[in-house]
């Protein structure tokens, strides 16, 4: 028996999930989660402390000791995985300048504009500026905040950055340098890119394989944050790259869905071939990419709705509420535009709503509005992205914790009339693990090691009638778009 530990930086919480792999079959054995905090100082504005992850990370491994002490003493191989577009700019000694600019914050999309507009960027990278990309977000920090870019010696991404909280290391993977949008299509490094940045060359890390030695855990970090010493450390990737490893056998022909902080539809492919506005990342498999376009608010959403207009209800309430509401939600529209809009729609000055409030709407009417509303958002992106890439997949796989509320996924198949199916495990924490088990030699590849991990757990087949009535709520909800 081996064990490996994966650990996943997530936009409300850290996850860290303990893998036991036993004659190629795979087993997780624990999945713990701490709490991070996002500071929203300013409308549009998003940020976090690295300090909040490190903590986070700290609480987390000592829930693993605390309940599953002989499996983390048996460690032989840690993996991470984060969310993109998340740079932390340091001095020399790794130490934070300031908090990291989330992917959801707005507050560049004015100078994102004239830079999706030039098209050099676009040229460069494949995939077309907006206000979540780091580019855009140091633009703004060389405009508003001079003096932290002249003192940034080290960019990390948040990832690296916790990674290298344990090893010490400075190194980075092509997914993050295309979600930092500062790569070329081959994914490395693109000079006119750095040097548009405003910051040194010097500051940007190597590039490793996401599979590749970033380190091992020092003897002091060690002690901290009790794991055993010298045990390797995987380089990892982003989330949205890492998490395809939760959706089985891997081919150019799959599509995704994720349900989490963020939604994200994606499209895998073995064409190099970007579709911009929507993005264009390379796939964590060898020989393939993918094409994903997502909303800043989709649990955070519904949980939103649940803590301000229904406090009382657990999450478990809101969502038995939601069941017992009829389809379209007695004529409540929720446009769940809390951090503006991303795809499809591209405005970061929208804002949420709820329409068609009356005296007689209920708790379960609105609770099912706020999973429509989602729903009606990632229609929309299903519809644009089908359109662009002429495509349209059979079934998509469920990721993410929302992957796990039948409800909604119900809805969503409903809503978007194509086929969903879910597996056991649906989180990055537990992909990043198995990256660091086949790193290790536990199996032949990546694609391999996604084969034997996948357990299918459900299905759900869109109700043609559903479907039909879905359609025309989806127009209703879309005139607010309409010029």
């Amino acid at each position: 028996m081996t064990v490996f530990l994966g650990i996943d930086l997530g936009a409300s919480s850290l996850k860290a999930c303990l893998l036991r792999v036993t004659k190629g079959a795979v087993e997780r054995t624990a999945l713990v989660r701490a709490s991070i905090k996002t500071h929203h100082l300013d409308t549009g504005h998003s940020e976090q402390e690295p300090a909040d992850w490190r903590q986070a990370m700290a609480e987390a491994l000592a829930q693993l000791n605390e309940t599953h002490s002989a499996e983390m003493a048996q460690l032989q191989g840690i993996g991470f995985s984060g969310g993109a577009h998340i740079g932390v700019l340091c001095d020399a000694q790794a130490k934070p300048l300031r908090r990291a600019i989330m992917w959801d914050d707005q507050r560049a999309a004015e100078l994102a504009g004239p830079l999706a507009a030039a098209g050099e960027v676009e040229a460069i990278t494949g995939n077309r500026p907006n206000a979540t990309w780091t580019l855009p977000q140091l633009l703004w920090l060389g405009r508003h905040e001079p003096e932290v870019l002249a003192k940034t010696e080290r960019l990390y991404f948040a990832k690296d950055w916790l990674r290298a909280q344990l090893t010490d290391d400075f190194s980075s993977d092509a997914t993050e340098a295309v979600g930092a949008m500062m790569a070329d299509k081959t994914g490395a490094w693109a000079p006119e890119l750095q040097a548009m940045s405003g910051l040194a060359k010097t500051a940007f890390p190597p590039l490793l394989a996401p599979s590749a030695l970033a380190g091992e855990v020092r003897p002091a970090r060690a002690r901290e944050f009790g794991l055993p010493a010298h045990i390797p450390v995987y380089q990892g990737a982003i989330d949205t790259s890492m998490e395809w490893l939760c959706t089985g056998p891997q081919s150019d022909t799959m599509a995704s869905l994720k349900l989490a902080s963020a939604g994200v539809v994606a499209f895998t492919s073995a064409q190099t071939h970007a579709f911009a506005p929507v993005s264009f990342y390379p796939h964590i498999v060898p020989g393939l990419h993918y094409h994903a376009a997502g909303m800043s608010d989709c649990m955070g959403a519904i949980d939103w709705v649940r803590q301000t207009l229904t406090p009382h209800l657990t999450p478990q309430e809101f969502t038995q509420a939601a069941s017992q509401a009829p389809l379209g939600a007695d004529g409540l529209l929720f446009y769940p535009y809390l951090s503006g809009a991303r795809a499809p729609f591209w405005q970061a000055d929208l804002r949420a709503e709820l329409r068609g409030l009356t005296r007689g709407a209920s708790q379960p009417s609105i609770a099912r509005a706020a999973y429509e509303g989602v729903g009606h958002v990632l229609t929309a992106i299903w519809q644009d992205m089908t359109t662009r890439l002429g495509h349209r997949p059979k079934t998509l796989a469920l990721l993410g914790g929302g992957s796990q509320a039948s409800l909604f996924c119900q809805i969503l198949a409903d809503m978007l009339n194509v086929e969903l199916r879910a597996g056991l495990d649906s989180d990055c924490a537990f992909a990043s693990a198995l990256l660091a088990a086949t790193a290790q030699g536990q199996f032949e590849s990546l694609s391999q090691a996604a084969d034997v991990a996948y357990q299918p757990s459900a299905q759900f087949t869109p109700d043609k009638a559903a479907h039909a009535r879905y359609r025309g709520l989806h127009e209703n909800f879309m005139a607010r778009h309409k010029p």
